[in-house]
């Protein structure tokens, strides 16, 4: 039995800062810290793999990321809000307005394995109740186990139920899949989840205790997909239906006294492959609409099939839409219309030509109509969708308003899609679609720069590259020539902050490149060349990559992972290889000196020092700490250098804060904060010499986000309990503004914080 109850974090208003700033001393009683945070407008941007119309209280909706959390729709932010229709599409520009849910999860540790949401589940007797399966993934090298998050507000407020087993919101064998987690509507105290590994589990107390139901057939697998989703039949008390990966599907009559593998139903493709249930949904008539794929893994589906049962006869029918046999993909996403027997939508996955689909029936599969046929979208709320696959690929999720036939929702690998008008499909005509993701952030960010010229923000991020961001209230439009997948480094130059560099992956087949801007990133110039042995295609390394561009541009020195780091004095068409450094240095140039670069060597705790741009280096300070008792996410262990200081340098790492002040010959700890993964610099407070410095860490054993005034010898909390984010990934202030800062998050996007003087 699993019952172990946390409760979630929920800690509001400037006077949780205040408080935190008494008690670590880190600012003046009489004039506490106060912050103001918001998101800089990106536009969702990663993976949504499921949406939820609440099935008796209209306009409320939720949706879940593989990482980043979860968000609620509530029904009144729909007021005066118009869907793009025929003539109207000027006022559907500003979609929907969701809200994020898991704001309060900190990064402390593993405690951010609460915001990657495997599966939701709503109580249809009462829309107050929500719960959200948590966890990130199964795999051995990742300690945490999973967790229910129990919320009797909307998601206000939560409660933490410890699960003894791994979710995988993240992992490659679960996104596809679901829903792993539902409410028995006859009985809304009962709950299912489904496990990868140990079967099938239920609770009988809303969610505060969970046993394994040992009546399942599976009780153990090891193909690490295990029970894929389970719904209950809201038509009939007592009949549950479940789908496996190994064993295809099961129903229980009597609320899972006893189980049985459906009759009759498909095992294997025309051409032997077995079948794999991924999805399920109920029409209004009980009609079960099943997709199957042939595999489980994000980019291993090649085939697959639609199969519909009639639950009255038990008599299965292959629906699939019409295409060449074998399919060359497979399906998941599966909507049914509450209100209009035989209409349904399926979806289709890794169709990578023509492109992802979804088709719709209205006469229970005996016909398909494409969806993308008929198909217009304004993207005008995310400019980044004109570089990426517009319409949509891996979309998991499609769902029809119970309330409403014409209004749906369908959300994949980029954003979430809207229409008011799909029913114009029934008579051949075009639906009108907007983004409908508006207060959803949800990428992967990997580093954030201010510059002290040009726009006040640059970023690089996991799957759209970058952006250069000149007003935070609106989507910018990403970096080009090249576009990249990744970009997991940029730098400027300190005594000439328009030249920045960026370093990354090209293409998801991970080959690596890079190119410089003189603009400050708003038009960019592809380097010619890469560092010798660097790595390409599947050996390319561009996540780890870093870039550091000397102070005055003329070098750039770019370490991949691979391999020993490179210089180039021609921007990028050759690049050298350094002597004297070891491989996947963490490398940042000198704002002052051009000649000098440092780096960090994690295996060692050593620090390596360039005096000639770049061609040699020597070991500087050792003795650090090695950092490899902790996964290299855990800290970024990168040299950070300060603007207009030769030789200063600090060294966030996750056992503590090192500086130095003599170009890397040595480092001392700083005493006054105890961990500090992230650091970055900004504008001097008004009065002080020395820039504001940014942590994320602890302090006397409270984590948090943390800023110095006086060179680091105390701290002040700038967040509180009600913004924490999550997973961070990197952090800098603003050089121009005194205590703006700017937070990457590992799934709610770029967050930013401003200081608040308190009258």
């Amino acid at each position: 039995m699993s019952g172990i109850v946390r409760s979630g974090h929920r800690v509001r208003g400037w006077y949780a800062v205040a408080l935190v700033s008494l008690l670590l001393g880190g600012a003046r009683a009489a004039d506490p810290a106060a912050y103001t945070w918001r998101s800089v407008k990106i536009v969702d941007g990663g993976e949504m793999p499921g949406l939820y119309f609440h099935p008796t209280q209209a306009g409320l909706m939720y949706i879940r990321a593989n990482v980043g959390g979860a968000y609620r729709l509530d029904p009144d932010a729909l007021d005066g809000v118009q869907l793009c229709r025929p003539g109207a599409e000027a006022r559907c520009r500003l979609g929907y307005a969701w809200t994020p849910l898991l704001d309060w999860v900190d990064g402390n540790g593993y405690d951010w394995n609460l915001t990657g949401i495997e599966s939701i589940a709503l109580d249809p007797t009462d829309p107050e109740r929500l719960y959200l399966a948590a966890g990130y993934y199964i795999e051995s090298w990742f300690p945490p186990n999973g967790a229910i998050l129990v919320s009797t507000d909307r998601g206000a407020t939560f409660q933490v139920v410890d699960l003894p087993f791994k979710l995988g919101a993240n992992d490659q064998f679960a996104q596809q899949g679901g829903e792993r987690l539902a409410v028995n509507p006859f009985a809304p105290n009962e709950l299912y989840l489904c496990t990868h590994a140990n079967g099938l589990w239920r609770s009988s107390d809303h969610g505060a205790t969970w046993n394994q139901m040992a009546s399942f057939p599976i009780t153990s697998s090891t193909d690490e997909v295990g029970v894929s989703f389970v719904r209950f039949d809201p038509r009939n008390n007592g009949v549950v239906y479940a789908g496996a990966y190994t064993g295809g599907m099961y129903e229980s009559t009597n609320d899972g006294a006893t189980w049985q593998q459906i009759p009759g139903q498909p095992t294997t493709l025309p051409d032997g492959e077995a079948l794999r249930p991924m999805r399920c949904a109920l029409g209004p008539d009980g009609a079960l609409y099943v997709t199957y794929s042939n595999s489980a893994t994000l980019g291993g589906i090649s085939n697959g099939a639609v199969y519909k049962l009639d639950t009255q006869t038990g008599i299965w029918t292959d629906i699939t839409p019409p295409d060449t046999q074998p399919l060359w993909y497979g399906y998941v996403a599966v909507g049914a219309d509450a209100q209009r027997t035989g209409t349904v939508v399926v979806g289709t996955w890794n169709r990578w030509y023509p492109g992802d689909d979804f088709f719709r029936s209205t006469d229970g599969g005996a016909t398909w109509a494409s969806v993308r046929q008929y198909w217009i979208g304004d993207d005008t709320l995310s400019p980044y969708l004109n570089y990426t696959t517009t319409f949509g690929s891996w979309n998991a999720s499609f769902e029809i308003d119970p309330f409403d036939s014409a209004h749906a929702l369908y959300s994949g690998g980029f954003t979430v899609w809207a229409t008011n008008d799909l029913t114009a499909m029934d008579s051949a005509r075009n639906t009108h679609w907007t983004v409908g993701a508006n207060g959803i952030e949800e990428t992967v960010i990997l580093c954030v720069v201010s510059p002290p010229e040009g726009a006040h923000l640059l970023s690089g991020m996991a799957d759209l590259g970058g952006f250069r961001h000149d007003n935070f209230e609106v989507s910018p439009t990403p970096f080009l020539n090249p576009q990249m997948t990744e970009i997991p480094s940029l730098d400027y130059a300190g005594a000439n902050p328009l030249l920045v560099a960026r370093v990354g992956q090209l293409d998801f087949q991970g080959d690596d490149g890079g190119a410089y801007s003189t603009d400050g990133g708003t038009t960019w110039t592809a380097f010619a060349g890469s560092p010798p042995g660097a790595g390409q295609g599947p050996t390319g390394d561009g996540y780890a990559a870093a870039i550091a561009v000397s102070a005055d541009g003329g070098t750039f020195v770019w370490a991949p992972a691979s391999t020993v780091p490179a210089w180039s004095r021609d921007r990028g068409t050759t690049f050298t290889s350094s002597t004297g450094a070891p491989a996947a240095l963490r490398v940042a140039a000198d704002r002052v000196n051009p000649k000098k670069f440092y780096g960090y060597d994690a295996p060692s705790g050593s620090v390596f020092v360039s005096a000639d741009g770049g061609a040699t280096f020597t070991r500087g300070a050792t003795g650090l700490p090695s950092d490899l008792a902790n996964p290299a996410w855990l800290a970024e262990a990168k040299p950070k250098t300060v603007l207009g200081r030769e030789g200063d340098i600090w060294l966030p790492l996750a056992t503590g804060l090192y500086h130095s002040t003599d170009s890397g010959a040595s480092f001392a700890q700083v005493g006054s904060i105890d961990t500090a993964p992230l650091v970055g610099f900004g504008r001097p407070a008004p009065g002080a010499s020395y820039p504001a410095i940014y942590a994320v860490g602890t302090v006397n054993g409270v984590y948090g986000i943390f800023r110095s005034d006086d060179g680091g010898n105390s701290w002040t909390r700038i967040n509180d309990d009600e913004h924490q984010y999550g997973f961070l990934d990197d952090i800098t202030g603003d050089p121009r503004i005194y205590g703006r800062v700017y937070v990457g998050t590992g799934g709610r996007g770029i967050v930013y914080g401003d200081a608040v003087r308190m009258r």
